[in-house]
């Protein structure tokens, strides 16, 4: 038997409110929920189509907060290098000032430069967060070896002892000096003339002792002077295979003008290698009219260069033609390659001290004032040698030990004096102190420490101890602080002098690590401003973020008054219809 189902006209409505209520209910619930917790929802789906930006946004802030985490980590590093380079400009002054006002006591000046040379070692082997500032990118090891073994070596190992800078200095003296005279000659052609010459050697005369710069002057017609000048000779390069970009090689050229100037190269920096010939012509177009006066390199690419000894070298002969009178005078000017000069001036006197550089006396016959002359001008040659002469060496003995590099082919220089004559060895010594151990390269030394400060912003702070103006502060203090020798001898007044002098010129008054300086001063004031983008930045995207994630209390109370009061007419209204029937109608 079949039976149809009893049927209800009000059933779907019943049905629907039921549903109504049910979703009244949960929204409540979510309402509150959001009222205690103050998110908009509970995950990411729930957002709906607004994930997606709530994603993003995150992602936003958390990145300016690697950002802002970076600069809180690496301001310290600014401020101890901007610290260090302070001390040293410091420091630099304090021994211009003693050289410049103080000038005669050597004793003070030396010590306070060797005093002055540790503490700067020391402000250039600061490290921060176990990093070295002012080693580059090997910020692992300290960046400069201790004063004592830059200026005397290191014996620790003595199957392997490293000469240190006074070694250097002693060598270039030595070669500078050669016999006593500057590498110059001094010969009596006739009774009545003196003859002066440079290095017969033109290895040696091109890299060693004095030049003659001129043709010497006469205040009178007492003496008649002849001056054969020779042309500035240089070797000629060749390479024993051909360079590649990573080999590197040095080489000293005698400038037209006067002084040397050093070229740190590789073959990257030549415009043909394509054969050793063609490198080799790329190297001295390269140098333009300069001459090559040395040159060093590892093998490979094994670069050579001699000399032709083919031309006569520069001279000048003295005649004493006749009787001078008394205060007549010589001036005779020599040039050194450091591109400094200094003149001999000699003074005809009827006595002359037997000792003097500066005056000779009048003889009875022009032969017996010729032979005066002779030797007063050996003794000014001989003074100017351990005076101005030596001074020049040690400055540029000091610049070659500072311009030494961990860079293969590029240690120090220095001297060989096995052959006839000195010469600068061609191949890198292994018995040198290499005072620099941080990284060697010709990139940007900022370049070598690089930080993101924001999405397309970055601050380059990197540092290196051997950039040119603080290896010539280096020079200066060194050359100050080795400059008695190795002996207990006191240095001459004159040799002071002349080493005060060339000292200063590399400890300039407006110190030459203000461009450093600077660079520090810019990245600390990019971090300052950074983080202010930064936070800027942070709070819109905060806002952002808040008004996608969080809800406002006041707007989910006012909600949720606003269902309660729907949800209360809703069960009325059903409470109401759930007690609808005829009778009650009728009533």
């Amino acid at each position: 038997m079949t039976f149809i189902p009893g049927f209800a006209a009000s059933a779907p409505v019943m049905s629907r409110n039921t549903s109504d209520l049910l979703t009244l209910k949960n929204q409540i619930e979510t309402l509150t929920r959001q009222l205690t917790t103050g998110r908009a929802a509970e995950t990411y789906a729930e957002l709906g189509s607004r994930r997606s930006e709530s994603l993003s946004t995150r992602a936003m802030l958390s990145a300016i907060d690697g950002y802002d985490a970076t600069i809180v980590t690496v301001r310290p590093r600014v401020e101890l290098a901007s610290a260090s380079l302070t001390q040293i400009a410091n420091l630099t002054t304090t021994l211009r000032k003693g050289l410049t006002t103080n000038r005669s006591d050597s004793d003070a000046n030396r010590a306070l430069a060797r005093a002055s040379l540790e503490n700067i070692v020391d402000a250039l082997n600061q490290q921060a967060g176990g990093h070295y500032l002012f080693a580059g990118r090997a910020s692992s090891t300290p960046p400069v070896l201790p004063a004592s073994v830059l200026l005397d070596g290191d014996a620790t190992d003595p199957a392997r002892p490293l000469a240190g800078l006074r070694t250097l200095v002693n060598e270039q003296i030595r070669a500078d000096r050669g016999t006593g005279l500057g590498r110059l000659t001094l010969s009596p052609p006739t009774s009545t003339s003196i003859a002066v010459g440079e290095d017969a050697d033109a290895g040696a005369r091109a890299n060693f002792g004095f030049t003659i710069a001129e043709a010497p002057t006469a205040s009178s017609a007492f003496a008649a002077i002849s001056y054969s000048p020779s042309p500035l000779q240089g070797a000629t390069p060749s390479f024993a295979k051909i360079p590649s970009a990573n080999d590197h090689f040095r080489v000293v050229v005698n400038r037209v003008g006067g002084g040397q100037k050093i070229y740190d190269l590789t073959g990257a920096d030549l415009a043909d290698v394509s054969s050793v010939t063609n490198a080799a012509s790329s190297l001295t177009a390269l140098i333009g009219s300069d001459k090559i006066a040395s040159v060093q390199s590892a093998t490979p690419p094994g670069l050579t260069a001699s000399f032709a000894n083919s031309t006569a070298p520069t001279s000048f002969t003295i005649n004493v033609a006749s009787q001078p009178k008394s205060g007549d005078q010589i001036s005779i000017k020599l040039a050194m390659r450091d591109g400094t000069t200094t003149t001999l001036a000699l003074r005809a006197q009827v006595t002359a001290d037997p000792a003097s550089t500066a005056d000779f006396t009048i003889g009875a016959t022009a032969t017996a004032t010729a032979q005066n002359l002779s030797d007063a001008l050996r003794r000014a040659l001989s003074v100017a040698a351990e005076t101005t002469l030596a001074a020049s060496s040690t400055v540029r003995a000091a610049q070659d030990f500072f311009a030494g590099s961990t860079a293969v082919g590029l240690a120090p220089r220095r001297i060989d004096f096995s052959g006839s004559a000195p010469a600068y060895a061609q191949t890198p010594s292994a018995s040198t102190v290499i005072w620099y151990r941080g990284e060697a390269s010709a990139t940007d030394p900022r370049g070598s420490f690089a930080v993101r400060t924001g999405a397309t912003s970055t601050v380059l702070m990197g540092a290196r101890a051997n950039e040119p103006e603080v290896r010539n502060i280096l020079s200066g203090f060194a050359a100050i602080a080795i400059s008695d020798g190795g002996t207990s001898a006191k240095p001459s007044a004159d040799h002071w002098k002349a080493l005060a002098e060339r000292t200063t010129s590399l400890l300039p008054q407006t110190t030459a690590l203000e461009a450093i300086s600077t660079d520090f001063s810019l990245a600390a004031s990019s971090l300052s401003e950074a983080q202010a983008r930064n936070r800027s930045a942070r709070g819109i995207l905060q806002s952002e973020l808040d008004g996608i994630e969080s809800v406002s209390p006041q707007d989910i109370v006012a909600k949720l008054l606003d269902l309660q009061n729907r949800l209360q007419a809703s069960y009325q209204v059903t409470a109401m219809l759930s007690k609808l029937s005829l009778v009650n109608f009728l009533r």
